[in-house]
């Protein structure tokens, strides 16, 4: 099966699922194209150096968001790809694109859904929020994607403690070092038990 990994920044959480490959723990599938949102961002260098086909799609390069919607659909179509892995992918996916690859996208979303997700929480904002709410825990979800935002079935999750004197830069590091365990395992997972 081939996965293509949509990415918007450094891609850790891409270099997991390389790394999760190139151990031989993705059987059945492999990376065939990473799409980043922006130009010159580091997720692109990795996928470089793992040799795998990587484009730009930057939304704001279209005149609006069916033209943005044809021309993802058009680089996943041409890839031949089977199952979709948002990996710190920051746009919303327009619900065309859902709708293409029903049950096939996944997304990694830095705590522990239903709370703390939704518009506005992504990135450091997530981890503003879960210290602001006073939680004794956060974490991480991989969920599929439907046409709601962190709103579809969860496939994977495992938490963390917050400290005490926890910043939000302290607690996206622990939080991060879960993504990188649990993204790989739910994309084997998904791929096992087949797309439906």
């Amino acid at each position: 099966m081939n996965i293509a990994v949509l990415v918007s920044g450094g891609g850790t959480d891409l270099q997991s699922l390389i790394d999760a490959e190139k151990g031989g723990r993705l059987k059945g599938a492999r990376l065939a194209l990473v799409v980043s949102s922006k130009a010159g961002v580091y997720a692109l260098e990795r996928a470089a150096a793992a040799g795998i086909e990587a484009v730009v799609i930057e939304k704001k390069g279209y005149e609006d968001e069916e033209a943005f919607a044809g021309a993802l659909l058009a680089a996943l179509e041409e890839a031949g790809i089977g199952l979709v892995v948002l990996a710190g992918y920051l746009c919303i996916l327009p619900p065309r694109v859902v709708r293409a690859y029903p049950g096939r996208i996944l997304n990694i979303h830095p705590a522990l859904l239903p709370k703390h997700g939704g518009p506005g929480y992504y990135g450091l904002h997530v981890h503003e929020a879960v210290l602001a709410a006073g939680d004794c825990e956060s974490g991480a979800t991989v969920h599929y994607v439907d046409e709601g935002v962190d709103s579809g079935e969860i496939i994977l999750q495992e938490s963390v403690p917050v400290l005490p004197g926890d910043t939000p830069e302290a607690l996206q590091a622990r939080v991060l070092e879960v993504e990188h365990r649990i993204l790989p395992e739910a994309v084997r997972m998904v791929v096992a038990r087949g797309i439906p």
